[in-house]
């Protein structure tokens, strides 16, 4: 039993640089340029804004006493100090003071308030 046994693993690193990770190491290809994105060519044709098409909130402040939420799925939390809304891509946090949700239709709210923040989550 005083015979040793040799370790195969650096013969097996040495073949496999050969093998399964001879392209491991090299750059990726590049992809050639990609044409425009089915919204986007859908938007040039109809003359819309392609942020309108995909349903991306549009948030439009004015100072920091007004903000304008377009393109909303629903409110999910409000108080005086904090409004989450959440629209089809994320959901908008505005935090503040004395906020107030002055109207709200089915696409669009008016918000108003001291506004200190406006996050995506």
């Amino acid at each position: 039993m005083s015979k040793q046994l040799k370790s195969t693993h650096n013969q097996f690193k040495k073949n496999s640089k050969n093998t399964i990770y001879k392209d491991f190491n090299k750059k990726k290809k590049s992809h050639k340029e990609e044409g425009p994105t089915f919204i986007e060519d859908i938007s040039k044709r109809l003359g819309l804004p392609a942020d309108v098409l995909a349903g991306a909130p549009i948030i439009t402040a004015t100072g920091r006493n007004e903000i304008c939420i377009e393109n909303y799925k629903g409110i999910l939390e409000y108080d005086d100090k904090l409004i989450k809304v959440q629209t089809r891509m994320c959901r908008v946090c505005i935090e503040g003071k004395h906020l107030n949700i002055l109207y709200f239709t089915e696409d669009e709210m008016r918000i108003t308030g001291y506004i200190q923040s406006i996050s995506y989550l």
